[in-house]
Parts: C-alpha cells; sequence; structure tokens
C-alpha cells in the first residue's frame, strides 16, 4: 500500500518549490499576498494551512492554477514526457485523434 501523504507539509513544500524557482522570496510573495511574512514561512514548513482566499492569491502570485499546488510527487523530465505521449499515441489511434484535435484548437 502507498504511503499516505501529508497534505499540508506537501502543499507547503511544492509553494516553497515554485517560489524559489521563481527567485522570489517569502517577504515578496507575502507581499503580494496581502500576508505577513511568518504567515507564508509557516505554510511552506506544513504548520499552517492558507485560507482558500490566500490558496488562490498564493497560486496566482506564482503563476500557476490552484491545483497545480497540489500535484506532488516525482517531476518529468519533457524527454519522459515526450516518449510517454508518443508510446500513447502509438499504441491508441483514437488518443492520436483527440490530441490532434486538441492541438490543432489551441493553436
Amino acid at each position: 500500500m502507498a504511503k499516505p501523504v501529508n497534505i499540508k507539509k506537501s502543499l507547503g513544500a511544492k509553494i516553497q518549490q515554485i517560489r524559489k524557482s521563481l527567485k522570489m522570496t517569502q517577504d515578496q510573495l507575502a507581499e503580494q499576498v496581502g500576508m505577513e511574512p511568518q504567515n507564508i514561512s509557516m505554510i511552506e514548513t506544513g504548520r499552517n494551512y492558507p485560507t482558500p482566499e490566500n490558496l488562490a492569491k498564493i497560486a496566482q502570485s506564482l503563476g500557476v492554477e490552484v491545483f497545480e499546488l497540489f500535484v506532488f510527487g516525482e517531476e518529468k523530465s519533457t524527454d519522459v514526457m515526450r516518449k510517454f505521449v508518443i508510446s500513447e499515441l502509438n499504441r491508441d489511434s483514437e488518443l492520436t485523434k483527440i490530441l490532434f484535435n486538441f492541438c490543432k484548437a489551441m493553436s
């Protein structure tokens, strides 16, 4: 059985990871969200949850959708993702048609 995820700690770690990848400080994020920096610290260390309103502000400040803050686990490289997609497309012609139409609509 898979080990249960500590949502509070995982959410905080994800926020911190994205913030650091943007070279943003806790102070800068706190200012954009309208929170105290120590509150950002407590969220990132998994001691506190943000309110739904603050969660939305955090996501917006980090340039991500709220759901992306809850995507935990190993990040895949572009090459790994590309190989997986290609193998799935080779396996399933219906999926190929769907993805083709999606890409066409997005361009």
